[in-house]
């Protein structure tokens, strides 16, 4: 068994565990590692040593505040002119978060920032569940300095653009601020437009002034993914329905359009592109009957980026639309609809808790 640390070496191991930690605020590294390997060396348990008895004195002072009948400000008040991730790392320092009372197993906090980080990667994921690293960050200050890492939100902004990403100006510098302004689309859930309208029934013969009528309900689900793929969902079942089917592509259902899109400031282009109808070309050839089947039709959509109450890009309002029939001999038919009438409801965005079940990803 291992000797003690004699009490002079282990003040000696915090005295330069100290020293190194000041030189890693003043940002001289090479300093500050040189300082935790002398100590590590006199005393390998100086760091836990010191965060113990930093808690016992944070305890110590939240006693005394709460005794302390006077209004004088602590050191921990919060003061609305700093910065809130400038405070939390001035009171946290390199530490992430300290446990609350004694652990007989290796705390979370015995994990250096850069693997905590690494782990908030995988919480956003490929499909940039940005939602959840702001959950994570509401849990202690040492998860929001993790979660407003400059990396993890530049790593988000490069997926939406990729060729225009470095101009921070706009945003004051801050990749998280320009992922929440800049116009983009949400990958973790789903678009849904809900069209209704009334259509008259055929009339009676006996009475022409009381014909039938019928509501017409039906839905377009529009599921984007960071990597600039989209699908497009045409039906009337309702979205507890459709949207688990749009996870991926190969759950999606039996009619539904895939395609890409490409972002321009506000506006969204769209291409979309029919199901294969292969099988109804085999039933038509088996029986003789004349092939009159479309070989493709493509859907193309510009649609605006705006927001939906308080919510940013929340909603795409359809600005042009246009479909393009090619027959099977090569014959190219284009339907443009106008909508200046607003008979296309805009698409509002719902987010889809399925989506981010399990990261497949690491971000």
């Amino acid at each position: 068994m291992d000797p003690m640390p004699s009490t002079s070496s282990e003040d000696e191991a915090k005295v330069l565990f100290r020293k190194g930690v000041d030189y890693e605020r003043e940002g001289f590294h090479y300093e500050a590692t040189r300082c935790y390997k002398q100590a590590l060396k006199l005393d390998p348990d100086v760091e836990k040593k010191i965060a113990d008895e930093e808690l016992v004195l944070r305890s110590m002072d939240t006693t005394a505040d709460e005794n302390n009948v006077s209004n004088d400000t602590s050191e921990d008040e919060y003061d609305n002119k700093e910065d809130l991730f400038l405070r939390f790392q001035r009171i946290l320092g390199p530490l992430i978060c300290l446990p609350a009372r004694a652990q007989l197993t290796t705390h979370f906090s015995a994990l250096p920032p850069e693997l905590v980080i690494y782990i908030f990667r995988w919480v956003v994921s490929y499909d940039l569940d940005l939602r959840m690293l702001e959950q994570c960050a509401a849990v202690c200050r040492g998860w929001y300095l993790c979660a407003r890492d400059p990396e993890l939100w530049r790593r988000a902004c490069s997926k939406f653009w990729p060729s225009n990403v470095n101009d921070l100006v706009p945003y004051d510098g801050s990749w998280r601020q320009m992922f929440i302004e800049r116009p983009n689309v949400l990958t973790i859930g789903c678009y849904i437009c809900k069209i209704t309208y009334v259509r008259r029934g055929e009339e009676s013969f006996r009475d022409n002034t009381n014909g039938p009528s019928f509501q017409v309900v039906y839905y377009r689900y529009l599921r984007f993914f960071s990597d600039g793929r989209v699908l497009m969902v045409l039906s009337y079942n309702p979205p507890y329905k459709i949207v688990r089917k749009l996870q991926t592509r190969e759950k999606a259902p039996f009619n539904v359009s895939p395609g890409h899109y490409r972002l321009s400031g506000k506006q969204l282009f769209l291409t979309l592109d029919s199901e294969d109808k292969e099988r109804d070309r085999e039933f038509n050839r088996k029986y003789g009957w004349e092939d009159n089947t479309e070989r493709k039709t493509t859907y193309n959509m510009v649609l605006e980026i705006s927001k939906y109450k308080s919510k940013q890009n929340w909603k795409l309002q359809c600005i042009d639309y246009e479909i393009v029939y090619q027959s099977r001999v090569n014959k190219v038919k284009v339907t443009k609809y106008d909508l200046t009438n607003n008979r296309f409801p805009p698409f509002i965005f719902s987010r889809v808790k399925c989506y981010s079940n399990e990261s497949e990803r690491v971000l």
